[in-house]
């Protein structure tokens, strides 16, 4: 469970092409006072089901901005109120979200010193080319220097990578994950870059001189990072923008990817694939097959609508496609 806190775009120095927090940066007030801090704490805790032992898993965290780019003093004080809930048991960690080129040493000691043990790194991609077009202002060197130091300081890292950045060819976001994988984070979060109204990114779509990636072809990319990753033993966190009402409300994207169950999308798709190298060389034509799914799984290997389900009994010619949950090695049978 996480206690989120957007800081509304604070601590930025740079205004990224495709960045518009007020869209995406959640709707905190900008001034996070004390009585907003821990009343927001309290409620959250209070809303965990009965029974889950929230208290064990629950981290505040500060996203929507750059937290190290905050003045030292601000930072201090937001992990004072944080760290309240920490000595009292309420809260099991501190997480916080920055830029690469923000987290010198002193930034590292500060964040390990007052309890923080998770850092988001908005890397968005490893390509220095891809960083330029995208007004990002740091180095893919930057990346690998800030994940070294926090892995030094023994903090937890999370990198945040986009698909279909400007220069991004789809060829250059998989290298990025690659990168990624290599440098050991204990987890990713992906998603599709988004054109968001009042954006920089904004005028040259409309302007055509940017083309977002269509959904399909963002779902596949994201596909094969996720086995890229899987192969590393790299978890994603998280695929896709978090829904809010303000991202999905009218005309906030004007172009893009955007789906609110973008996440379940991919893993569908990653099911499809999945299977079809399963069934590659079988002629099933007029059979029914029978799969063996894990239980958690069923919902993705079935897909959004079933579409999973129709697309192999159309591809493979099938009379009929059964389901039955087992735990172990996925595999199927016919009759």
């Amino acid at each position: 469970m996480i206690v989120p806190f957007f800081l509304r775009n604070r601590g930025c120095a740079h205004r990224c092409h495709f960045c518009n927090q007020e869209i995406s940066g959640g709707v905190d007030p900008r001034e996070l006072g004390a009585d907003y801090f821990h009343g927001k704490v309290r409620a959250f805790l209070a809303s965990a089901a009965p029974g889950k032992k929230p208290r064990q898993r629950a981290e505040i965290a500060f996203y929507g901005g750059n937290f190290t780019g905050l003045a030292p003093k601000e930072q201090e004080n937001l992990l004072r109120m944080a760290g309240r809930h920490l000595e009292d048991g309420a809260v099991a960690g501190i997480r916080v979200a920055t830029r690469p080129d923000c987290l010198a040493e002193e930034d590292v000691e500060r964040l390990a010193a007052f309890g923080v043990r998770t850092v988001e790194i908005g890397a968005q991609s490893l390509i220095d080319d891809v960083l330029a077009a995208s007004g990002r202002g740091h180095a893919a060197r930057d990346v690998v220097v800030a994940v070294a130091r926090l892995q030094r300081r023994g903090l937890a890292v999370i990198i945040h990578l986009m698909a279909g950045l400007p220069g991004d060819d789809g060829g250059a976001f998989l290298e990025s994950v690659s990168l990624t994988a290599a440098l050991g984070p204990q987890g990713v979060r992906i998603h599709p870059t988004l054109v968001l109204a009042g954006s920089p990114l904004a005028e040259d779509f409309l302007q055509g001189r940017y083309a977002p990636l269509t959904l399909p072809a963002a779902v596949d990319l994201c596909r094969q990072a996720w086995d890229i990753l899987a192969k590393a033993g790299v978890p994603i966190i998280r695929l896709g923008l978090q829904a809010t009402d303000i991202l999905s409300g009218p005309g906030a994207v004007l172009g893009g990817p955007y789906h609110p169950a973008f996440g379940a999308l991919v893993a569908s798709a990653r099911w499809r694939e999945r299977t079809l190298a399963l069934l590659a060389g079988a002629d099933l034509r007029g059979r029914t097959a029978v799969f063996l799914v894990p239980p958690r799984e069923e919902s993705a290997f079935r897909g959004p609508g079933n579409c999973n389900i129709e697309f192999l009994r159309r591809r493979c010619r099938l009379a009929a496609v059964e389901i039955k949950r087992a735990d172990g090695d996925f595999h199927f049978f016919c009759h």
